[in-house]
């Protein structure tokens, strides 16, 4: 047997706001999960990045001196100086550690606000018992 409970205009008013603010909500928790998981995918780019010139670098730097080095453009080679493509490669991975650096805190603070907006969204559940169950 299904009972039905009448829901007062005011409480369907109070629904509806709670719906709303809900979406919103979600909309924020997605979009601070993607920006993290954008920002751990560059952060996992710049180390293997990073590994890769320091590899090059340990195999150019046993080279003669004398030893033609070609970097790509494009789709063509270029001849380089092996002086200058190792200081190309060094400022390369000094650039990557400092990328590395800068976004340990960015993405602290992005972890922070994910489960921010994930304890706003359980206590709302927890306010909204309806929603909640409309939800689930």
């Amino acid at each position: 047997m299904v009972t039905t409970e009448k829901i007062t205009p005011e409480e369907q008013k109070k629904d509806e706001e709670d719906r709303k603010a809900f979406l919103e909500l979600q909309g924020k928790f997605y979009e601070e999960q993607t920006k993290l998981k954008s920002l751990l995918g560059s952060v996992a780019g710049s180390a293997r990045e990073k590994r890769k010139n320091e590899l090059c670098l340990q195999e150019i730097s046993v080279l003669p001196s004398d030893t033609n080095c070609y970097r790509t453009v494009g789709r063509t080679f270029v001849l380089v100086d092996k002086d200058d493509m190792c200081r190309e490669l060094e400022q390369s991975i000094k650039d990557n550690e400092e990328y590395q650096k800068t976004s340990k805190d960015k993405q602290a603070y992005l972890e922070k606000q994910v489960k921010d907006r994930e304890a706003e969204l359980r206590e709302l559940l927890e306010q909204a018992p309806r929603l909640a169950q409309a939800i689930a």
